[in-house]
């Protein structure tokens, strides 16, 4: 793949407020086309990193970039390609009308589908004639996202977008997001710590955690790496007989035990079977229990 790919790069970014470090050496790279998924905890450091990118602060080392431009200094033409969500959408002039909202937002932008935001506002369920103040949270967080999507970029930044929207209207608009990611290609950052929503869409994921990337890759490679073993031995189990390496977790009951690891392959379970008299049965985690895991 050529560089022209590459949308969002992150080379070697650290970033602290005062003596506490929120980001710490972050590489990651983001082709054309491609939805990730940005897991962590809250505090973790995936607001600072989005923020990074969108040159909404000032990096203490490293380098961020979009489009091939550095993020601190993007010209007008890129701005014009990201659409992006805020986890707060409160800053917005709250006795506009929503009709009023969209038109001021319109004019920063060359290109803007009427149809699709006016069918979005219809498929939401949002009065275009009624106040930004008086709408929920969750219908203030759908219209942000409508006016991210009006111009129709090449590149979504969400941030943590759908926290404050029922599972009817995640739903839906994770449906939109597929859609969209199939008619047009456009390449999707989404932060979220809804990881059962990330299944649903990405297909690749960066875990962050202690403000470092643990993790970053296909979403179902994650799923074959980390799994949990369930052991049958025909006598008492000991700790010291889960020698396994790359352990998260486990827990011994009698005969029984569980153990979550990082990383093992089918040789390596034989041999224990054999070293433990024991079966041993492999289960694959889904994201919030590896993400659980890897926090522990």
């Amino acid at each position: 793949m050529g560089n022209s790919d590459v949308v969002i790069r992150l080379e070697k970014v650290s970033k602290s407020y005062g003596d506490k470090q929120v980001l710490k050496n972050i590489d990651l790279t983001i082709n054309k086309g491609t939805i990730m998924g940005l897991v962590g905890k809250n505090g973790a450091g995936k607001t600072t990193m989005i923020k990074a990118l969108l040159g909404l602060l000032k990096l203490d080392s490293g380098k961020a970039s979009l489009f091939g431009e550095d993020s601190w200094d993007l010209p007008g033409e890129i701005k014009q390609k990201i659409g992006y969500v805020p986890q707060s959408v409160n800053g917005f002039d709250g006795w506009m009308t929503i009709d009023a909202l969209l038109e001021y937002t319109r004019v920063f932008y060359d290109k803007w589908n009427k149809i699709k935001v006016d069918q979005l506002l219809k498929d939401w369920g949002i009065d275009p004639k009624a106040r930004f103040r008086t709408l929920s949270e969750g219908e203030k967080q759908k219209v942000a996202i409508i006016m991210a999507m009006g111009h129709e970029p090449e590149l979504y930044i969400f941030d943590d977008p759908v926290a404050s929207l029922d599972p009817v209207a995640r739903r839906t608009f994770i449906k939109e997001l597929i859609d969209l990611n199939l008619d047009s290609g456009s390449t999707m950052l989404f932060s979220t710590h809804i990881t059962s929503d990330l299944e649903r869409i990405a297909a690749d994921v960066a875990l962050l955690k202690d403000n470092e990337i643990k993790y970053v890759g296909d979403l179902s490679a994650l799923k074959e790496k980390v799994v949990k073993l369930h052991i049958q031995s025909e006598r008492e189990l000991k700790q010291d007989d889960l020698s396994f390496e790359n352990i998260l977790s486990s827990n011994i009951s009698g005969m029984r035990a569980t153990v979550a690891v990082d990383g093992i392959n089918r040789e390596e379970i034989n041999s224990f079977e054999r070293k433990l008299s024991a079966k041993i049965t492999v289960e694959q985690m889904n994201l919030e229990d590896i993400f659980l895991e890897l926090n522990k």
